[in-house]
């Protein structure tokens, strides 16, 4: 396996600094959704929210942090609070995170959280679970939809299996090629000219596609 080289393109490269997550990545996966097919989607999933580039500081580092005025992501899979206009809360994914595990997301608040990477990982698994476990029954293979959920919500991605269902050539039990190509979420441009609908879409061709990979041998 390689690790981080000047040229070495994104999804041949594991960061040194992944290294000392994975074990415990891995125990937090065997205890919550034990018998799962794909680990690897895990860590690809961190180094997609958490690293700016594979060389950065903050690269699978539990200080990770994107804050503007609106907005707050933290840790290794950026959990997020946003705010409204006039300074209210428009949403804490902490807090919702903390209602599936209550005793054991007990120590997990926003005035720990950049110190806990135990506990952000612990948060990275369960929101999958709980969109695995609603989309599971519905679609044989799930993880594309829980990506695209874990990134722009689990309504979204249900809003944009029925806009798929209308379509005649559309199957909206399939992600890639079909549920991918009908995007409702805004496309006014957020961050660097890409728009809300961009991002979520990359979002899972970056992790279940580049990133998978090159983890699979190593969990």
């Amino acid at each position: 396996m390689s690790f981080c080289g000047p040229h070495t393109p994104v999804a041949a490269q594991v960061p040194p600094q992944a290294m000392q997550h994975l074990g415990p990545l891995r125990q937090q996966v065997d205890e919550l959704m034990p018998g799962f097919q794909r680990p690897a989607y895990f860590p690809a999933l961190i180094e997609h929210e958490s690293c700016i580039t594979l060389t950065h500081p903050r690269c699978w580092n539990a200080t990770s942090r994107l804050k503007t005025d609106r907005e707050e992501g933290a840790g290794l899979g950026q959990l997020t609070r946003a705010y409204r206009s006039d300074g209210s809360l428009r949403f804490d994914a902490l807090a919702d995170a903390r209602r599936l595990d209550p005793r054991g997301l007990n120590d997990l608040r926003w005035d720990t959280i950049y110190t806990r990477p135990d506990l952000q990982m612990r948060v990275v698994v369960l929101m999958t679970r709980a969109n695995w476990n609603r989309l599971s029954p519905l679609v044989p293979d799930p993880l594309a939809f829980a990506d695209a959920a874990y990134n722009g919500g689990l309504g979204g991605v249900m809003n944009e299996r029925r806009a798929c269902k209308q379509r005649p050539s559309c199957d909206p039990d399939r992600w890639f090629g079909h549920v991918e190509n009908h995007c409702l979420k805004s496309t006014r441009p957020l961050y660097a000219g890409r728009s809300a609908c961009d991002i979520n879409r990359h979002h899972v061709r970056d992790v279940l596609l580049t990133r998978i990979p090159k983890y699979e041998a190593l969990l």
